[in-house]
């Protein structure tokens, strides 16, 4: 049984260098890729209608086999590494792509047991695994890098956006509330206009209708246009500031890389005299 569970995990292990293991990833993207599009598909009701158990029956054995790998990962992982034992199998279920194939795979199995849903919708979140991807592991880290380092300036950003559309309504309810009893009738209701002005979205279902309101409305979007548009530029300085100390980085170990051919032991500088 060790030995089996080592030849498992060589092969279902996160990451995995195997070539098998490679492919299982490469497969569980493409099948994650078609349960999309199936949703997106059986949404349209004459396809569904043409071939319901056709889409009932691709969801059921994708999220079969979904669930087995899931099984298989915390069944084999071994507790002499990352994600051995009893805590490293609730750090290996608590790695985000986990955590999206339980979700999916619990949120299917209520609605097809107890809703009666065969549709299954919730499949669709496994579009995200489109993130999982070898060649975005790379900007997955420094995304998350820029993320850390800005938290702080972001903390503030959206604390004083949410602050804004918490003021902004509270006035404007005060102001409207006796010209519009509906849309402005509580603080609640009059927020649903506060997101929307600060956003510069301007759906126009709720607006102000008196001279002070209008007034209010206008200071509001202008602000809004300044709250809404600093998060995205403390992230642009995060990625460029990042960007810029992977340069440092790379040019740093381009400097420090060895002047002998690892193969011959010939010397690379051009003068021919090898530098220790």
């Amino acid at each position: 049984m060790p030995s089996l569970k080592r030849r498992v995990w060589k092969v279902v292990a996160p990451e995995t260098k195997d070539h098998t293991g490679q492919r299982i990833d490469s497969a569980k993207l493409v099948l994650a890729t078609l349960n999309v599009v199936a949703v997106i598909f059986q949404s349209v009701d004459s396809l569904y209608d043409a071939v319901p158990l056709l889409f009932q029956g691709f969801a059921v054995v994708s999220v079969l086999l979904f669930m087995a790998l899931y099984v298989a990962r915390l069944w084999a992982a071994p507790p002499t590494q990352e994600y051995g034992g009893t805590e490293g199998r609730l750090r290996l279920a608590r790695r985000p792509f986990a955590l999206l194939d339980l979700v999916v795979i619990v949120v299917f199995w209520v609605e097809i047991l107890f809703l009666g849903n065969t549709l299954g919708g919730v499949r669709v979140l496994w579009f995200a695994r489109v993130f999982d991807l070898p060649r975005f592991k790379r900007s997955r880290a420094r995304f998350s890098r820029v993320i850390a380092a800005q938290r702080e300036d972001l903390a503030i950003a959206f604390s004083g956006m949410g602050m804004l559309v918490l003021l902004s309504s509270t006035l404007m309810f005060f102001v409207e509330s006796r010209a519009q009893p509906v849309k402005f009738g509580s603080i609640p209701a009059a927020l649903w206009w506060g997101v929307v002005t600060l956003s510069t979205v301007g759906y126009g279902d709720v607006i102000p209708m008196t001279p002070l309101g209008r007034l209010l409305g206008g200071i509001t979007t202008i602000g809004g246009i300044a709250f809404f548009a600093l998060p995205a530029s403390i992230l642009a300085a995060g990625f460029l500031t990042e960007r810029e100390r992977e340069q440092r980085e790379a040019t740093t170990t381009a400097a420090d890389s060895p002047t002998q051919c690892p193969h011959c032991g010939e010397s690379l500088d051009p003068t021919g005299t090898a530098q220790n």
